[in-house]
């Protein structure tokens, strides 16, 4: 296939030799996760002796910070040509990295541009406020003017994709000179009569209050590009690249990327809620610890893998866990169970926070808000979905097949046969106390768990031990007696 057009004539005229080239996929959110990916597989196109990186474009952009990391790292691969190759579209962050690499081609039809710092906020994508933004911009103008100057493209058409305030017009004099210039420059030079806006073009390219964004054709027009293939297949053979590995995100970073999303975030919060519940009404199956574990990791370590997450904070989760652990265990306290609630929901709702330009990420801000209003809109959805499944649950799981042998409901014919000789029988031989047998009192609410006092003979006196209700609650003060012990659970039931 033939190029639309060229902008220099290594564009178009491939080289005599195939030249080793490693492709690298990068599409969907860009957040840490992918960035580490992309680094370590420069390193490995290195190693395989490539001496050109196609990166194959398609995202709507992600993390500022990762995104300016990505940026800074490919201008420091001298030792790598580096190819753009925007498959449908570089926007935001993705056009930052695509004005990084040493060269841009596009698909047709394909978008480059709008590189406004932005947020997530509960309905999706918000222009960040004036003061954050303008915090924000500097350091994006910056990358972007080193970006433009390394790679000879217009510097007004770079800041454009940046800066909202910025007017560009594209103008040539009656020699066929044709330039970019600002509204100021526009102008002075229309007001000599030798220059006029290019025929066909809009006046000004870019308008007060809009980003540049660009389409295939344009950006070749404009320079950003250098040229137009409809596939990469295409920009292969045309310069004869030996394609030596292709890079493209396998199941586990597509794994991540979708555990990542909002909703799915909320749904493993529903889950590990689910699972905690019948872990307290039934302990010891196994079954309902492993999810709750699983569905724990999965809802913390991805948010840690992509940064939205920070080790602090899964800390205030875990101890906001432990506070809850503490207060249903030993009930009655009150207060650790609600610091430790506070605690988990705070946790939870900052790992939709990431870390950023806009100061600590706890601190509410212009910035940070919304996406601690995204994040406790996500939580509180959970939580709500969680209560009603709980009521749900409580109701309905007795009652269904295989899942009511996860509660025990009524004791079990022969513990009921011999309740009334269970005084009087010889206890089993055994080391743990209370020993099957014994006689105690609920000391808390048994939710099942809870603590109950029972008399320990080698000290001669009552001692306080954990135990768990054979058929759900039990108040406190009810006379208990212990049905059998199953390595550390002391199992117990209502004494008759």
């Amino acid at each position: 296939m033939r190029p639309v057009r060229a902008a220099d004539a290594s564009a178009t005229n491939p080289p005599p030799t195939a030249v080793k080239t490693v492709v690298i996929t990068l599409s969907g959110e860009i957040d840490d996760y992918n960035r580490d990916q992309l680094f370590r597989k420069f390193d490995d196109a290195k190693k395989l002796g490539a001496k050109v990186v196609i990166l194959n474009i398609d995202t709507y952009g992600g993390l500022l910070t990762s995104g300016l990391e990505i940026s800074r790292f490919i201008k420091r691969q001298d030792d790598l040509h580096t190819v753009a190759y925007i498959r449908d579209k570089a926007i935001s962050a993705g056009s930052m990295i695509a004005m990084a690499c040493d060269e841009i081609v596009m698909s047709d039809s394909a978008s480059l541009g709008d590189c406004a710092p932005i947020i997530f906020g509960p309905g999706g994508l918000e222009a960040m406020p004036a003061a954050e933004r303008a915090k924000a911009e500097g350091p994006v103008l910056l990358d972007f003017h080193e970006s433009a100057v390394r790679n000879r493209h217009d510097l007004l058409l770079a800041a454009a994709m940046v800066d909202v305030s910025q007017v560009v017009y594209w103008v040539q004099n009656d020699k066929g000179e044709r330039r970019f210039v600002d509204q100021k420059e526009y102008d002075a030079l229309t007001a000599t009569k030798k220059w006029a806006p290019v025929p066909g073009e809009s006046v000004p390219i870019v308008g007060a209050d809009a980003l540049l964004t660009v389409d295939s054709n344009q950006a070749v027009r404009y320079g950003l590009a250098s040229v137009k293939y409809d596939t990469i297949e295409d920009l292969e053979q045309a310069r004869n690249y030996d394609v030596i590995a292709d890079f493209t995100p396998g199941w586990g970073e597509e794994a991540v990327e979708f555990l990542s999303g909002a909703i799915v975030r909320g749904i493993l919060i529903v889950i590990f809620l689910q699972c905690l519940y019948i872990v307290l009404h039934a302990p010891g199956h196994g079954v309902a610890e492993v999810c709750g574990l699983v569905a724990l990791g999965l809802m913390l370590g991805v948010p840690l893998l992509t940064g939205y997450a920070q080790w602090w904070e899964i800390l205030v989760i875990f101890l906001g866990l432990l506070l809850v652990s503490f207060e249903i265990v030993l009930p009655g306290h009150i207060f650790p169970g609600v610091i430790g609630a506070i605690l988990v929901v705070f946790g939870l709702v900052m790992t939709f926070v990431p870390a950023g330009f806009g100061g600590p990420s706890y601190i509410p801000s212009q910035t940070n808000l919304p996406l601690m209003e995204k994040g406790l809109v996500v939580v509180a959805a959970a939580m709500g979905s969680s209560v009603f499944l709980w009521f749900w649950l409580n109701r309905f799981l007795p009652k269904m097949p295989l899942l009511n042998r996860l509660i025990l409901t009524t004791a079990p014919a022969n513990v009921a046969a011999t309740a009334t000789n269970i005084h009087t029988a010889p206890a089993p031989a055994s080391d743990r106390w209370p020993r099957p047998g014994a006689i105690g009192k609920a000391v808390s609410e048994l939710r099942p768990g809870g603590a109950a006092e029972f008399f320990d003979p080698d000290i001669s006196d009552k001692r306080i031990a954990f135990v768990v209700s054979e058929s759900g609650y039990l108040s406190a003060g009810t006379d208990l007696v212990v049905r059998e012990v199953v390595g550390p659970s002391v199992v117990v039931r209502k004494k008759d």
